[in-house]
């Protein structure tokens, strides 16, 4: 029975939907140890790459789009609250993150005040609201599956801001691994997405495009420290985060607002995979909203344009699979793989630029419209129509590279 789940649609049929992220899982599944994300790999694993990548100084080119010093000036300001006050890529629990930062201005409130929850729709709908109000583009919220939750957090430490030719290897390793435990009364997952700018994205893979990711993990930051700072002031626990503490996608596809893609992202009927995700953990009672199937996965059976224009050919054609390529992937999903230790060598080799190809590409990355609209609610019913709809996008031109001088010459 397994080997037909595995194909096409069946995988995606009602009951499996209902599951959420579980329909994913065809296997055993272990907590995941942080320190084998990519991000965090690359200090101890690859050295010499991280060498480059992190801590050699670059020099802008003047004479290549996207790469000027205008461009990587950009794009380091946009970082520069996640740099400075959010670290939510680098192990977390630090800076706007703090799993128990105190309010710092309370309008004289008395210590201990806590609301009673008589409805918790009301309550959800509260949280969504503010969240939104602090810059979420989308909201959901789940019951907290623990095997999305790392089994260790790997602290960074002070060594990434710092550009130093001469730095050891042994400096880069110097990372700290410590045990997660989220406490049981920690039941919710309040999962944001922030999106991306459609315009910024479409110069991917410059330093420019890299201006759209910095502000979406500055904004990160705010969003999931000010949403728990919030909860805490009403007198129940918030534990914020970034990519850090636990994988952001399962969380969001249980969390109702999109599905996996081949491109390993996830996919939002409203933005396609052109958003960032943070999430905050509470024990404030809230009502989980239910997991949604429009038609992605048939889709991506259908579309490889991700892996057509992957420059570091870190993406795969073909069937799902439940193989992996090494440690940076979990085993007992079926899915398609990515390659990260392709992918962040790319990285390096592209001035240290970073890389959205594969969102940039992607069909359902669109801006407002009602004809994209339409599409893109019309694809869960019309999945014989999938491989004449990514025909249609080659051929009408979208997914590609945009010129980023257009960025600075436009008057918005």
């Amino acid at each position: 029975e397994n080997g037909k789940l595995w194909k096409g649609a069946d995988l995606m049929r009602g009951d499996f939907v209902a599951k959420g992220a579980d329909r994913y899982v065809v296997g055993k599944v272990e907590r995941f140890d942080q320190k084998y994300e990519m991000f965090s790999r690359i200090r101890w694993a690859l050295p010499a790459v991280c060498r480059k990548l992190f801590f050699t100084t670059k020099m802008p080119d003047e004479t290549k789009s996207g790469y000027t010093l205008h461009d990587a000036a950009f794009r380091n300001a946009a970082w520069d609250l996640e740099r400075n006050y959010g670290r939510g890529n680098r192990g977390g629990k630090e800076f706007l993150y703090s799993w128990d930062r105190e309010p710092s201005f309370e309008f004289m409130l008395p210590p201990g005040l806590r609301i009673t929850v008589d409805d918790p729709v009301k309550e959800t709908r509260d949280v969504k609201k503010v969240a939104k109000f602090f810059g979420a583009s989308l909201v959901g919220v789940c019951e907290l599956d623990r095997r999305w939750v790392y089994s260790h957090r790997y602290a960074l430490g002070n060594t990434l801001p710092i550009v130093r030719e001469e730095i050891t290897d042994e400096e880069m390793a110097a990372g700290t691994s410590e045990k997660i435990e989220i406490p049981e009364e920690y039941k919710y997952a309040i999962v944001c997405a922030i999106e991306m700018n459609y315009e910024l994205l479409r110069s991917s893979p410059t330093y420019t495009m890299g201006g759209a990711t910095g502000l979406c993990y500055s904004k990160m930051a705010f969003i999931a420290g000010s949403l728990a700072q919030f909860i805490r002031s009403l007198g129940y626990k918030a534990i914020p985060m970034g990519n850090d503490t636990a994988c952001s996608i399962p969380l969001a596809i249980d969390a109702g607002l999109g599905e996996l893609g081949r491109n390993g992202l996830l996919i939002t009927p409203e933005f396609g995979p052109r958003v960032r995700l943070c999430k905050v953990f509470t024990d404030l009672p809230l009502v989980p909203d239910k997991p949604i199937e429009f038609g992605v996965w048939d889709f991506c059976m259908h579309c490889q344009r991700c892996a057509e224009e992957c420059p570091a050919r870190a993406l795969k054609y073909g069937e799902p699979t439940t193989q992996i390529h090494n440690v940076s992937n979990r085993e007992g999903l079926l899915r398609w793989p990515i390659n990260a230790e392709k992918c962040i060598a790319y990285w390096e080799r592209n001035l240290s630029a970073s890389c959205a190809n594969c969102i940039r590409v992607c069909p359902f990355n669109k801006p407002p419209g009602w004809l994209h609209g339409a599409v893109r609610g019309g694809v869960k019913n019309t999945r014989w129509l999938d491989s004449t709809l990514v025909k249609l996008d080659k051929l009408f031109g979208y997914g590609k590279e945009f010129n980023a001088s257009d960025f600075w010459r436009s008057d918005h």
